[in-house]
């Protein structure tokens, strides 16, 4: 099983409706968003992707009550796992969040295959004692071409997909 994983869109909808677009040419039916969302308004960019769409807050949430109703009119289409996710993908326990100082002592803990992380809205792999620390960069395109990563459940391996070009 692949799922992509992409952070830091902060309000980009056009590297959003690229990534998503791509996602879906893929065959991938999940996405989780590490945060920074920002609008409710980017979850319409979601609304036609045919599988599910995972979100955990970030550190610059935009409106929580508009975003709560925008999740909510969607019929499960966004599961919002809020400050913390975690998943189980082909055996393999995945956990979430946007901190990486946090996600790192996650890791740490031995209790996770995977700990995904965004905030530093710079790619990023590491080996924690068996367990995947993974930041797929940013959707933004500011420090870095727009992409998002695709993780292997089966394998934890993972590969950068670029969406477009950085921004000057």
């Amino acid at each position: 099983m692949k799922i992509a994983i992409m952070s830091d869109s902060h309000d980009n909808l056009w590297n959003l409706r690229t990534a998503v677009n791509k996602v879906t040419e893929l065959g991938i039916d999940q996405i989780i968003h590490l945060g920074d969302l920002i609008s409710p308004f980017m979850l319409e960019e979601v609304e036609d992707f045919p599988g599910t769409f995972h979100l955990i807050y970030g550190n610059n949430n935009g409106d929580h009550i508009l975003l709560q109703k925008k999740i909510a009119s969607l019929n499960g289409k966004v599961v919002f796992h809020g400050w913390l996710g975690e998943i189980t993908a082909s055996s393999k326990k995945i956990g979430f969040i946007h901190d990486p100082l946090l996600a790192k002592k996650i890791a740490r803990s031995g209790d996770y295959d995977a700990v995904l992380f965004g905030h530093t809205h710079l790619w990023h792999e590491e080996d924690i004692n068996g367990c995947l620390l993974f930041n797929p960069g940013e959707i933004l395109g500011k420090k870095e071409a727009p992409g998002f990563g695709i993780l292997d459940c089966e394998t934890l391996k993972v590969e950068r997909i670029v969406v477009g070009p950085k921004r000057d």
